[in-house]
């Protein structure tokens, strides 16, 4: 069990990594200069509790309320990638176990 846990950690910390990414692209890119649609449409798919920030257009970058938005993106991300790992996981034991008659 404490190989689940270790394993479902590694991930929360991968998805609160590629937050990080995207807040750290972000804060590089010149807010006034379009950013590139690629890359941005790679973070919305790898960081899908992103689009939350989207009614928040306004706030500015570097702002507290920027990096309050951020952190919470960023654990709900790590939760995604955490309750991923554990769904896949648990498949993969109960596909693994024998079945009973």
């Amino acid at each position: 069990m404490a190989g689940n846990f270790h394993n479902n950690f590694r991930f929360a910390m991968l998805g609160l990594s590629i937050t990080a990414l995207f807040v750290v692209y972000q804060m590089l890119t010149e807010p006034g200069v379009s950013r590139d649609h690629v890359v941005m449409i790679g973070f919305v798919i790898l960081c899908p509790p992103s689009l939350l920030s989207v009614p928040f257009v306004d706030i500015e970058v570097g702002t507290r309320a920027f990096y309050l938005m951020w952190a919470v993106i960023g654990l709900l991300n790590a939760a995604v990638y955490a309750t991923v790992s554990a769904l896949i996981a648990r498949r993969k034991k109960s596909a693994d176990s024998p079945r009973q008659p």
